[in-house]
């Protein structure tokens, strides 16, 4: 089966799983634009969640160009990295994240005189994983107490707040060891692969990189900041088509969409995401039309979002490409 054929089955998957989802919550046409008809957009809301877009990205880059240039990556601009990623999410939602995060991230930066290969974005995709899975897990975790305890208002809300506060400490302990794992776990995964395909077994260089402590907290700071500027994506894009989320749904279900999208092997996670975030709003008691909504406009309104900041970036970035000294 050709790679094309396989990317069209894919997304067909994909759309079918995302229009079962939407059949199940609100089944009928006449109950689908019912939803519909409740949907209001409010523009302060929708500039809401271009400001989170933004900073997820910029947190998100930020981490990136750390990790980059602290495992040897030379140095480049920030708005290079800035740019490349909100590129590349608007690219994985017809690809796989991963792959893009590997694939396309290094072709982006290797455009704006990034000198790395192969391996070196590897490891820093390996890396990042084992950041953004460590959060979300505690996070689940603070959610099921919460929920089974009853608890509400500034209890939850205080009780979230040390979850982060726990994670940030954490970093500097666990995060290091937790990456050398994940890495040889990784490596162990290709190695199998490869012997299951009857295929030589690709030399990437998976050295497990030097994550020393203040290393780890600067890397884990960027990973909370950027989870909870997602978590306000997340939030803003609802409230911006008229779906009012509790603080506590949109906190408890923002852990099981994150994973169902880093699980997802649809193009762009396209309906396996749309199930996670499901699973997570039926289970804190949303209304079905509302998850719905939620479902069928997120995605279009934050690549419209990444879109804005691709558009605006490239500018600068052609700006510090001819600002830049010439590569010895």
């Amino acid at each position: 089966m050709s790679p094309r054929l396989r990317t069209a089955l894919k997304l067909l998957l994909g759309l079918g799983l995302l229009a079962g989802l939407v059949w199940w919550l609100v089944p009928g046409g006449d109950e689908l634009r019912a939803a519909f008809a409740r949907a209001q957009l409010r523009p302060a809301w929708l500039g809401v969640c271009l400001l989170a877009t933004f900073l997820a990205t910029l947190f998100t880059s930020a981490r990136w160009r750390l990790m980059a240039e602290s495992m040897g990556g030379n140095r480049l601009p920030h708005i290079a990295y800035f740019h490349s990623l909100a590129l590349t999410k608007i690219l994985g939602q017809v690809s796989s994240a991963f792959v893009m995060d590997i694939v396309g991230r290094g072709v982006a930066l290797r455009a704006a005189g990034s000198q790395r290969g192969l391996g070196h974005a590897i490891t820093q995709a390996v890396l990042e994983r084992v950041f953004d899975l460590v959060l979300p897990v505690m996070l689940l975790a603070w959610a099921v107490v919460v929920w089974r305890g009853g608890f509400t208002g500034a209890v939850a809300v205080g009780s979230f707040a040390g979850v982060c506060l726990l994670f940030a400490a954490l970093a500097a302990v666990f995060l290091a060891p937790l990456t050398r794992l994940a890495l040889r776990a990784y490596a162990a995964a290709r190695a199998l692969r490869a012997r299951l395909r009857r295929v030589a077994v690709d030399d990437a260089e998976l050295d497990p990189p030097v994550v020393d402590r203040r290393l780890a907290v600067q890397i884990g700071a960027y990973s909370l900041l950027r989870y909870l500027s997602a978590m306000l994506l997340f939030w803003s894009t609802a409230a911006g088509i008229g779906v009012d989320f509790t603080f506590f749904q949109i906190a408890a279900a923002t852990p099981i969409g994150q994973f169902a999208g880093m699980l997802g092997f649809t193009p762009g996670a396209l309906g396996i995401q749309e199930a996670g975030w499901v699973g997570g709003f039926k289970w804190v008691g949303a209304d079905d039309a509302a998850i719905a909504l939620f479902v069928l406009s997120s995605r279009l309104i934050m690549t419209a979002s990444f879109a804005v900041l691709v558009l605006v970036s490239w500018p600068l970035l052609r700006r510090s490409r001819a600002a830049a000294p010439p590569l010895a």
